[in-house]
């Protein structure tokens, strides 16, 4: 190689969390076809222009599985490939022959979920060995800002910010209740909502029936709620900084950017222990977790269920809600309780993206990864993790 490779990336939202923020080599991001308005079937696959492919060297694709004949190397987050409830279809067949043809170089999984999930997915296939020999784990990067953050306004009120278009999935149910129980309570709490509010059959975790949201949309317009529409990010950024948590009480994330964006801020997360959030928030230390009932993958168990359009399910959720809410009303009275935490809290929050999450961490790794993905396929999987990009412990607390 005697200069610089030209890499075609997508520019969807979460491919800059998961490719270098800064390169010495040459990045075209360009809009792939979205497949998925053709069909929610097809929509693990996806082609970019072919007019851009004499000028490039090597494809980095994100969950879609680029088609172009270019060699690629392709990251995901839970499932590849996507397929859902075509897992025995002959296009299912042709999407993961697609991984293991020559031209995919690596498969990266932004997590250990994702790479639990991965394999879960290929165990016992003719195909699994190969699969796991291309796979490696590198969690997402981001920019961190120049100046630390400020310290955040005493306690109390706490306030707290919740972010997501799907509204019931990210948990802003509880953050209804939350605020409800606050109120009841005499305590302190001041929630600001940004969300599109959509609920229902547009997310994997809902109950079907949108009437069964009629209990919490009062709550909307309590005196200690704030509701936004769709914001731009930098507003959103800000937002979380004038935060003292970021509430995700989130039924179905496999990973939760806004997470990263939070600690990065200073901002520690309130979430639920499910997916990828468990490796890099702690209860206590950068965060507070919320137990789910969960599946061997980390999941939780209702995940996808065939009963959302019951009224079983419905029960099953209105309580999960409530248990959530009443969860995290009890642990932010004994932050109120402990002020002086918070502060240890949110130091900590910061130094977790520090550790994790800088991009001068990232950068090199998927620079080398490109070298090595043009010059021939690599082979990243070891069962004893020593391909992860560090341990899970590896910040201190």
């Amino acid at each position: 190689m005697t200069g610089p490779l030209t890499i075609l990336a997508p520019v969807r939202y979460p491919s800059l969390f998961n490719s270098p923020r800064t390169s010495r080599h040459h990045i075209l991001r360009r809009r792939f076809l979205p497949m998925n308005y053709l069909s929610p079937k097809v929509e693990g696959v996806t082609v970019f222009p072919p007019s851009l492919l004499d000028r490039i060297d090597l494809i980095h694709g994100f969950n879609r599985i680029p088609l172009n004949p270019k060699p690629f190397v392709i990251g995901f987050e839970s499932h590849l490939p996507r397929g859902f409830g075509i897992e025995n279809s002959f296009f299912f067949t042709f999407m993961r022959n697609q991984l293991l043809n020559e031209r995919c170089r690596a498969i990266v999984g932004i997590s250990e979920y994702a790479k639990r999930t991965f394999l879960a997915q290929h165990e016992g296939t003719s195909a699994y060995h190969e699969l796991a020999a291309k796979l490696v784990v590198r969690m997402p990067s981001v920019v961190l800002p120049k100046d630390p953050p400020a310290r955040k306004q005493t306690l109390p009120p706490i306030r707290l910010l919740f972010v997501g278009n799907h509204f019931a999935r990210k948990g802003g149910c509880v953050a209804l209740r939350l605020a409800q129980l606050s109120l009841d309570a005499g305590l302190p709490l001041e929630i600001e909502i940004i969300s599109k509010l959509e609920i229902g059959r547009v997310s994997w975790t809902d109950p079907l029936d949108e009437s069964f949201f009629d209990r919490y949309r009062p709550l909307l317009n309590l005196p200690n709620v704030r509701c936004w529409g769709e914001l731009p990010n930098q507003q959103v950024i800000e937002k979380i900084r004038q935060s003292h948590f970021l509430l995700l009480p989130t039924f179905g994330d496999s990973f939760g950017y806004s997470a990263i964006e939070s600690l990065i801020n200073g901002t520690p997360v309130i979430a639920t222990r499910q997916c990828a959030l468990p490796e890099f928030i702690r209860d206590g230390v950068n965060g507070i977790m919320l137990d789910l009932p969960l599946n061997e993958k980390g999941e939780w168990i209702h995940l996808n269920s065939p009963d959302r359009g019951s009224k079983i399910f419905e029960k099953i959720h209105a309580q999960e809600v409530d248990r959530l809410a009443e969860e995290t009303l009890r642990r932010l009275e004994e932050m109120l309780n402990s002020p002086t935490s918070f502060d240890a809290m949110a130091l900590n929050a910061h130094e977790t993206a520090v550790q994790r999450f800088d991009s001068r961490l990232h950068d090199m790794f998927w620079d080398d990864l490109y070298e090595t993905a043009v010059l021939q396929p690599v082979e990243g999987y070891a069962p004893d993790g020593a391909h992860q990009a560090y341990p899970i412990d590896h910040f201190e607390t």
